[in-house]
């Protein structure tokens, strides 16, 4: 008797009805923790008592079970949180814990993995960070005892950008530590002193991989970032080539890079006439040594997860199945950590994988025509070159359907999270992949024959670098072919928009998005890169326009970084002599770069559109003497449609006399100010002058001077000013 289909797909991939369970419970449990354990265990025990289906008992069972188990760890977050943020938000407290991520660049701030805090119930993680320069840098597995401030993890401050509170709390914690002693070292965790082994072997092959090549050159960097998963510096045009192509995915050690490597030591050992027990569990244990040595990212650690399932169905000679070895592996994964759910590595690891499985066998067949045979042609009167013409046929054909449904499977994710579409990666998949296998294989020559001589590997790193050189510009190009992707397109106000960026440490940057764009200040080099061009690329906004208020490195600092990312046209300056470096450096590179340098004069007015126009109150040309930075800038008003916008930048009680004894109209209707460091920002006199009905003030609790004084929230409350601090708002 033949089964139903329903029955039929059950027997198949038993593992499905726990994992869909498993799915349903961690997503009630994220946003609800463990408040409705009871309702659902008592709901879904009865639903199992009258279906008395296997399937649906499995369900049941996962629901429980993944309700529970990131439940718990949603309660504990919130708990931790809500303790702290009772105490004002802040709270001294002591801690231990364990070393369980070193940070980006292996220098923090850290990951703890916390056994015991003052003040706080039970275990958990926190992030901390390391205030004393005396403060060696910490290593994976340290046992430490920290001392210092606890806060919650600032939100987002800027649209747009890297919303650092939430990718967090996906690692498990809201929290942060800051020690302002020197943290101390207790001794290291034994079960993970493996790890901390092969993160030791990371900085020898890290160097040895790129051995007689300059460290900061491209090639170095794509190989690093190939092999071990170092992403280029964020002002890298590769990362921006790689993305557009759709093959950002080869500087993230994922599955990709798990497979291949097992691949190569499969390759090594079938040559080698190894039994096949031998050879799987070699692969199986190098994949976990890769996976180890590039830090166990999450990607890396899932792909040995489900090869090590795929793998083990040849040892106990059973047939293995992708969709079951999926199910087992997330399975794992989630019971391990709920929060991997939620983060788009899980999502794209696991729908690739899904639609290769599910949909390959469907591109195949419909690509069938490419190699197929005249049915009146026998396959034995072929000759030799026809039947290498039909080899790459059935090969492009093969390798078309598996880049097909990994795009199908890709897509619509990419979409979601990230706003792009990439139909070239369908093309540029085949011959970048290729490439990146050939990069590791390479890698590993060199690895194995530069430990025993030295000339080789670096011979074989020259070679492995023009093979790098060649896929970056492979990705190049094909970014570049017209329709190779789209991009969102966000949403631009008819009569655009004012960007204040919340910049720590006293920085400025404000975009005004109308005409082609102008960009007014930019912070330091690192904080345009962290705040203010995830804005622009977000927006899709290429300023034609600049403007430095004043040259100091906490608003100009990143200049000569826009002029190559935005090629301007032309830049406003306040002048041509001021010594701060960072601004000699810009005005160094402006003309090279085709951006025109205008100093202007008071009273100078720059239309842009109808009704929009800049006039400049206030120009430190005209000024004697160099002076300091603060009191030397521009002070620009904004004539926007009716509107009548006055940016002070950092403007103190100097400028703001100067500006009343010129006896001007200075009257606006929104003032955008900073502190002043050296003098009194905001006079009663200069206020009232201007008559504004909001003020908009950078505020930062360090340095001191950038703090705003109640004395100013004083003067402008008599005047009936609205304010919004932005440390606040």
């Amino acid at each position: 008797m033949r089964k139903k289909p329903f029955q039929r797909l059950r027997s198949l991939f038993p593992l499905w009805p726990p994992l869909i369970g498993l799915l349903a419970g961690i997503c009630v449990a994220d946003h609800f923790g463990t408040h409705w354990l009871i309702s659902i265990s008592g709901i879904g025990l009865l639903t199992a008592a009258i279906f008395r289906s296997l399937p649906v008992s499995l369900m049941v069972a996962g629901i429980i079970l993944g309700h529970l188990t990131h439940g718990l760890v949603i309660d504990r977050q919130n708990t931790w949180l809500d303790t702290v943020q009772s105490e004002n938000s802040r709270m001294y407290s002591r801690l231990s814990g364990v070393v369980i991520d070193t940070g980006s660049h292996q220098d923090g701030p850290y990951l703890i993995n916390v056994s015991q805090a003052k003040n706080l119930p039970g275990t958990g993680r926190i992030l901390l960070s390391l205030a004393s320069n005396n403060q060696s840098p910490l290593q994976y597995g340290d046992k430490i005892e920290a001392e210092g401030l606890l806060e919650p993890i600032p939100p987002m401050r800027n649209p747009y950008g890297f919303d650092r509170a939430q990718w967090l709390h996906r690692q498990g914690t809201d929290l942060t530590l800051t020690a302002y002693h020197p943290v101390t070292i207790t001794g290291s965790s034994l079960i993970r002193q493996p790890i901390r082994i092969m993160s030791e072997w990371r900085l020898v092959l890290r160097q040895k991989m790129t051995a007689g090549l300059a460290p900061d050159s491209q090639e170095a960097r794509l190989i690093r970032a190939v092999v071990l998963g170092e992403r280029p510096p964020r002002r890298s045009a590769m990362i921006d080539d790689f993305r557009n192509s759709g093959t950002l995915h080869v500087f993230a050690v994922s599955g990709l890079h798990v497979g291949m490597v097992g691949m190569l030591l499969g390759a090594l050992l079938w040559f080698l006439r190894a039994p096949r027990w031998f050879l799987i569990s070699c692969i199986i244990l190098g994949m976990a040594i890769y996976a180890g040595i590039t830090g166990l990212r999450p990607p890396a650690v899932r792909a040995v997860i489900m090869a090590t399932l795929f793998l083990s169905a040849f040892l106990i000679k059973r047939r293995p199945s992708l969709i079951n070895s999926l199910a087992a592996s997330a399975i794992i994964v989630l019971l391990w950590d709920g929060h991997q759910l939620f983060t788009p590595g899980f999502q794209l690891s696991y729908g690739v994988l899904l639609a290769l499985a599910l949909c390959s066998g469907f591109w195949m067949r419909l690509l069938r025509p490419l190699a197929k045979i005249d049915s009146f042609l026998p396959s034995l009167l072929l000759t030799p070159w026809q039947e290498r013409v039909f080899n790459a046929k059935n090969w492009l054909k093969n390798s078309l359907a598996v880049s097909l449904a990994a795009w199908t499977g890709s897509a619509p994710l990419m979409w979601i999270h990230f706003g792009i579409i990439t139909p070239i990666a369908i093309i540029a998949g085949i011959p970048l992949m290729l490439m990146v296998f050939l990069i590791l294989a390479l890698t590993m020559l060199s690895l194995m024959l530069g430990s025993v001589f030295s000339p080789a590997g670096k011979t074989i790193n020259h070679t492995n670098a023009i093979v790098a050189h060649a896929t970056y510009r492979t990705a190049n190009i094909f970014a570049h072919i017209p329709g190779s992707h789209w991009h969102r397109q966000p949403h631009h106000p008819q009569k655009g928009r004012i960007i204040v960026f919340d910049i720590p440490s006293g920085g400025g940057a404000n975009l005004i998005d109308v005409g082609g764009g102008i960009l007014l200040d930019c912070g330091r080099s690192d904080q345009f890169y962290r705040y203010v061009l995830p804005t622009l690329s977000a927006l899709r906004i290429s300023p034609d326009s600049l403007i430095v208020s004043h040259a100091d490195s906490n608003h100009s600092g990143g200049m000569s970084d826009c002029l190559q990312h935005f090629h301007p046209k032309q830049a406003i300056i306040p002048r041509k002599d001021l010594l701060s470096q960072s601004y000699r450096r810009f005005l160094s590179k402006a003309q090279p770069n085709h951006c025109r340098l205008v100093v202007p004069h008071a009273g100078q007015r720059f239309p842009i559109e109808p009704d929009v126009f800049l006039e400049i109150l206030h120009a430190p040309a005209e000024l004697k003497g160099k002076g300091l930075s603060d009191n030397t800038g521009l002070v620009i008003r904004l004539h926007w449609y009716g509107w009548r916008i006055l940016f002070m930048g950092d403007a103190g009680l100097i400028t703001e006399t100067r500006l009343l004894d010129a006896g001007i109209d200075l009257s606006a209707d929104v003032i955008i100010t900073g502190r002043n460091r050296d003098d009194f920002t905001g006079s009663y006199a200069f206020y009232k002058a201007v008559s504004p009905k909001a003020i908009i003030s950078s505020n930062c609790p360090f340095p001191e001077y950038e703090r705003i004084p109640q004395h100013w929230f004083s003067t402008t409350q008599s005047l009936g000013i609205p304010t919004f601090d932005q440390l606040k708002s």
